[in-house]
C-alpha cells in the first residue's frame, strides 16, 4: 500500500503535512504496528515554512517501529531545521536516510525484494 499524504484528498481543508506531521505520524503508528508492513517509506522535506523540527517528532515512532524506516530528506545546509542535524536525528533513531527520493525509493524496493 502506498499512501501519498501530500494528496488533495488528504490535504482538504487541512495544512500539508511537511507543515503539520499529525496524520502522517499516526497513520505511521498504525502501518509500523501491522505485521503485513515490509518498509516504511518517508518524504521529510525542510525549508522555510516547513515543520520546524520534523525529526525530533518522527525520532521516537522510527525507534519503536518493526519494519525499516526509509526516509527521503529533502532540504539544503541553509534551511532553518539544519540538514546535518535532521540526518543525524533519523538516522540515530535507526531510519535509512537518502538525499533523494529515488535512492530511497530504490532501497525501499530493495528490502521489499528480500
Amino acid at each position: 500500500m502506498l499512501i501519498d499524504f501530500g494528496d488533495d484528498e488528504l490535504t482538504a481543508g487541512r495544512p500539508h503535512p511537511m507543515i503539520d506531521q499529525s496524520l502522517r505520524l499516526d497513520r505511521f503508528a498504525v502501518e509500523a504496528a501491522d505485521p503485513d508492513t515490509a518498509v516504511i517509506l518517508l518524504d521529510v522535506v525542510l525549508g522555510h515554512g516547513a515543520h520546524p523540527d520534523p525529526a525530533a517528532e518522527l525520532a521516537p515512532l522510527i525507534q519503536a517501529a518493526s519494519p525499516p524506516v526509509v526516509v527521503s530528506l529533502i532540504g539544503t545546509a541553509a534551511d532553518p531545521q539544519g540538514l546535518q542535524s535532521q540526518a543525524a536525528v533519523l538516522q540515530g533513531a535507526g531510519a535509512h536516510v537518502f538525499a533523494s527520493n529515488a535512492q530511497a525509493a530504490r532501497f525501499a524496493g530493495g528490502l521489499v525484494a528480500r
